[in-house]
């Protein structure tokens, strides 16, 4: 079977029509080509008024200049308009899309794509003073080559018909309340049609974050309490992805110096006890630091260390939050993440000028018992540091003595490995053989 007797096969078992409030959508041959059309409702097509408001709509589609806009041309005969042909292409209605293809919604960049598409021409059709209202994913058209959206025929064309209800029949459940009572329309009933599209996509899955806020405001009952114009809608779609955005960030970084911490203290090799000679000659091996350091370092920020940030995502329901908890969070985990910054940045200049002066050649040169005594001055002056930074910047204390334990021991480990082997330090001066 060619592609040809495929598509005929299609359209005799009815494959590819879908219902529209104008008629149903389908394929047929036209001049031994298959074309996309719109076989009108003969109801529809015996009234005067919906034959201007077609006539008016065709101007209005040739009027819009947008890539997202489908033209149209009209069939007529004896007993007046009964098709319309679109521009030639490959489109399929949304609705079908989602039937054979429903992971579609959950392909990365596609939810975003699409609704900025609509959304930036609704906008052109709104400076036209034109509105769509119907967002029905039957009447939405998806071009197959890069599923990008398509509108055809816009509502505000039909408003003069006399029974919207009777026209929009099935699709009652897409419409702003004030089309269906025949009651004035403006952009907020678009804002209303827009939110209720981007809910029904999301139908077998969760609304993400950035989405369910505005969706709830976009399908409000009252348009007074919806979105005021697309703009303004978008901005609030924007600024929620950018704090969903940042707040991913926050956590990523927050998760990478964690398990930077973590592979440290994993990987680093035990640093060597320097040898010190007392002043009877007996060699002592000991770690100058054992007293100040003896607990192991625990790491608060295990909840971070899993390198799969979206999964850690997932299981605080971030997606179910309300806004003042996202907000909450997100401003903790900024807030966190300067704070330790700061912290981090002024105790290593702090501990860097310390430990250069206690493994300076003037210490290590001294003898066990004054290089004891100056390593733990040198750690308690680090510790009340510590203690003055953290009240300083807000840091918890806790958290601030286990940063500056992590900097210490890091900065230790790396002093110790430099530190060069004479055989033995003595207390007093070198002898002539050393």
């Amino acid at each position: 079977m060619n592609y040809e007797e495929m598509l005929r096969a299609q359209e005799n078992s009815g494959g590819i029509r879908e219902a529209m409030p104008l008629g149903d959508f389908c394929r047929k041959q036209i001049d031994r080509k298959y074309k996309n059309v719109v076989e009108l409702k003969p109801e529809l097509t015996d009234s005067l008024v919906f034959a201007e408001s077609l006539r008016r709509d065709q101007q209005t589609c040739l009027q819009v200049k947008d890539a997202h806009q489908l033209c149209y041309e009209m069939h007529e005969d004896s007993g007046g308009i009964y098709e319309l042909e679109l521009q030639s292409g490959n489109y399929q209605p949304l609705s079908q899309l989602l039937n054979e293809n429903p992971a579609v919604v959950a392909e990365r960049g596609f939810m975003d794509r699409f609704v900025e598409s609509l959304m930036a021409l609704t906008e052109k059709l709104h400076e036209m003073g034109v509105y769509h209202l119907c967002y029905a994913p039957q009447t939405i058209l998806m071009r197959k080559s890069d599923n990008s959206p398509m509108l055809l025929c816009h509502g505000s064309s039909f408003l003069g018909l006399k029974d919207q209800q009777r026209f929009y029949a099935g699709f009652e459940s897409t419409l702003a309340p004030e089309v269906l009572a025949g009651e004035t329309v403006d952009g907020r009933s678009d804002i209303y049609g827009l939110g209720r599209l981007i809910e029904q996509l999301c139908v077998s899955g969760k609304l993400s974050y950035e989405y369910k806020g505005v969706v709830k405001k976009a399908t409000a009952e009252d348009p007074d309490k919806r979105y005021s114009t697309i703009a303004e809608m978008r901005q609030a779609l924007g600024k929620r992805r950018g704090m969903k955005r940042s707040l991913w960030l926050g956590l990523a970084a927050t998760a990478v110096v964690a398990l930077g911490v973590f592979l440290f203290f994993d990987l680093m090799p035990e640093a060597s006890n320097v040898e010190f000679v007392d002043d009877n000659g007996l060699v002592q091996k000991t770690d100058p630091f054992s007293e100040e350091f003896d607990e192991p370092f625990v790491d608060d920020q295990d909840e971070y260390l899993d390198p799969e940030i979206e999964m850690y995502m997932d299981s605080i329901g971030m997606d179910e939050m309300t806004d003042d908890e996202f907000h909450a969070l997100a401003d903790s985990v900024q807030q966190y993440t300067r704070v330790e910054e700061i912290f981090r940045r002024r105790f290593e200049q702090q501990a860097s000028s310390k430990l250069n002066k206690l493994y300076g050649n003037g210490n290590l040169g001294s003898s066990e018992s004054d290089f004891i005594a100056h390593s733990n001055t040198t750690m308690q002056e680090l510790m009340d540091y510590a203690k003055e930074l953290s009240e300083q910047t807000g840091l918890p204390a806790e958290q601030a003595n286990s940063l500056a334990s992590q900097i210490i021991s890091r900065m230790q480990a790396q002093m110790q490995s430099g530190v060069q082997r004479y055989g033995s330090m003595t207390g007093g001066k070198k002898s002539d053989d050393d």
